[in-house]
């Protein structure tokens, strides 16, 4: 009885161990945008591989950027990337090939990530960019309500362009970003942010099309939504279907590799456990 006990408790743990390590093994699809000095998007909501390069059995804002080089820079991240141990954290020193010393900032998912050993995960955006201001540090990390877009040609699509602040004890304050022109493709087109940060723009013509913003006020590291524009279905009647397809990162909708596995995990775990309270049962009764 007490083999058995032992077998199954192995069982248990094997399986643990075994789900860790391919959960830590395993590659992730993050969604990379990189500004470069001129504050030029040179990386748009690009989906990248993303693998445990330092092997520290996590996947990290430095693994995402890495790859992100290494996928997409000429040179690779050898050329182009370079991240360091500093006095406290892991630290960037070279992005798109540019080195000004100090002047990177680097979010996950719109938010403010502490350091370049912040966990990504399957479906996470990061958006890495070089300062332009390297005197009074005024560039505004904004960003619009989703990073990728698809829609039949012919479509007016409403988007939302939020900033991110911080006040004097540095909670994160949101703002919408107003009076803000919008570029497709790096040109500016007649339209215009609102008080509420919001603008409708038309795409009546099929491609792929980045969206970003300038503003004439304030700063702003470029937004970045990448809007693809597909030829409009006939309807039953015969019309064109203009009812967008919006694809705004939601991970509601997209299975996870990590939650699959931690489901098969605990139902490894809970037959297991199964198990040994039925031969604990038996055991007391003989």
């Amino acid at each position: 009885m007490k083999k058995l006990l032992t077998l199954l408790t192995t069982l248990v743990l094997t399986c643990a161990l075994c789900c860790g390590i391919a959960m830590a093994d395993d590659p992730a699809t993050v969604i990379v945008t990189i500004a470069d000095q001129n504050g030029n998007l040179v990386l748009a909501s690009e989906k990248i591989e993303v693998k445990d390069i330092d092997n520290d059995g996590e996947l990290t804002v430095n693994d995402a950027l890495y790859c992100a080089h290494e996928a997409k820079f000429s040179g690779g991240a050898a050329a182009g990337y370079l991240s360091e141990m500093g006095d406290y954290s892991l630290s960037l020193k070279k992005l798109w090939g540019f080195d000004n010393g100090t002047g990177y900032g680097y979010y996950v998912d719109n938010g403010a990530a502490m350091s370049l050993a912040d966990k990504v995960k399957d479906g996470d955006t990061v958006n890495a960019f070089i300062y332009t201001d390297t005197t009074a540090w005024s560039d505004t990390y904004c960003y619009f309500d989703a990073y990728e877009i698809e829609t039949p040609a012919g479509t007016n699509i409403p988007f939302a362009l939020t900033a991110v602040g911080f006040d004097e004890s540095y909670n994160t304050v949101l703002k919408p970003v107003e009076g803000a022109t919008i570029l497709v493709d790096g040109k500016a087109v007649d339209a215009k942010t609102d008080k509420d940060g919001k603008v409708t723009i038309l795409f009546d013509t099929e491609g792929t099309f980045i969206l970003s913003a300038k503003s004439d006020s304030q700063t702003l590291v470029p937004p970045c939504c990448r809007v693809i524009v597909k030829k409009a279905e006939k309807t039953s009647d015969g019309k064109d279907d203009k009812d967008g397809k919006t694809d705004g990162g939601s991970k509601e909708d997209t299975p996870k590799t990590a939650d699959t596995m931690m489901v098969a995990l605990f139902a490894v775990i809970a037959v297991a456990s199964l198990g040994v309270v039925v031969a604990s049962k038996k055991a007391n009764r003989a």
